[in-house]
């Protein structure tokens, strides 16, 4: 619902700075652009400075419509609990949690978790920013970002909560395999085929830490022939036979069943990826994000791998 006043221009600034301008924005809200871009127009008018750079590329917020989202972000969060608390009382769990979450993976785990809790607290609603990209959950007004993968420390000014750890595996298409004469035997042999990577381990040459059968440590460096932000590319990419890549089993299992992947270097260990809570010191607070992390607690799959 579109909100009047001056709430209602402070979300639809917020909105245009995340989408990237006036015409996604008003797509988004489903708003006529020349209303959207009036209305912000009179904002700045009332602030009395300009609080968008616009360029071909887009807009981007000046230094004053940073301060301003921040602030007003913050007042929306105030007003809806303090609507949530007269509409249900304090026991009753209202209005709208924002999250934001990898596409494809996490989704596996997290929106069924996610429909358990609303289903919990119909009160709630659920506004999801589903996206590749790494967001800035202030700048966005997200209450709570997921991440998946190998966190190993959140963003300064941010707790992170690790919800559970999954089992990961090695995998290639055995027409890659083939073309390859044969799979790896070692972690040495592992270390010269191509690589499908994750930015989330650096640039173009990755580390890996695997453990042999024996419970040595091998540090390998591999070189990527591919990198890529999504996991469900890196299945891609593994199926039309490109190279080896590390993904959780959950991903590939149907495609381990299928014989389309099949799995390197069984007989060694790695560390699996994680889900991870991340969320800001002020929204720890929220008794809305308290349930849904409760509820994680309490419902998520146990760490395994």
């Amino acid at each position: 619902m579109e909100r009047s006043g001056l709430l209602g221009d402070l979300a639809i600034f917020a909105r245009v700075v995340s989408a990237g301008g006036i015409s996604p924005a008003a797509a988004q809200l489903g708003m006529a652009k020349s209303s959207l871009s009036a209305r912000v127009a009179a904002l700045e008018e009332q602030v009395g400075t300009p609080l968008l750079l616009r360029s071909r590329g887009g807009v981007r917020p000046t230094q004053s419509g940073e301060q301003l989202i921040l602030a007003g972000r913050a007042l929306i969060a105030q007003a809806e609990a303090a609507l949530a608390e007269v509409r249900g009382g304090a026991n009753r769990l209202a209005g709208t949690l924002r999250i934001t979450c990898v596409v494809g993976v996490a989704d596996v785990i997290l929106v069924p978790l996610l429909a358990g809790f609303l289903k919990q607290h119909e009160g709630l609603s659920v506004d999801v920013l589903a996206t590749d990209v790494i967001v800035d959950p202030r700048r966005e007004g997200v209450d709570v970002a997921f991440r998946f993968g190998w966190l190993r420390r959140p963003e300064q000014g941010f707790i992170a909560r690790r919800i559970g750890t999954y089992e990961g595996a090695l995998v290639a298409a055995p027409d890659y395999i083939a073309l390859a004469g044969g799979p790896p035997r070692d972690a040495a042999e592992l270390a010269q085929h191509s690589w499908i990577g994750s930015p989330a381990f650096g640039g173009m040459r990755q580390a890996l830490r695997l453990h042999g059968p024996d419970g040595r440590a091998h540090e390998l460096q591999m070189t990527c022939r591919i990198r890529t932000t999504a996991p469900t590319q890196q299945r891609e990419w593994a199926i039309a036979g490109l190279g080896i890549t590390r993904l959780p089993r959950f991903l590939v299992a149907a495609d381990l069943a299928a014989g389309r992947l099949v799995q390197v270097l069984p007989d060694h260990r790695y560390e699996g990826p994680s889900l991870f809570a991340v969320y800001s010191r002020e929204a720890a607070a929220s008794a809305r994000v308290k349930a849904l992390l409760a509820y994680l607690r309490a419902h998520a799959p146990q760490p395994t791998g």
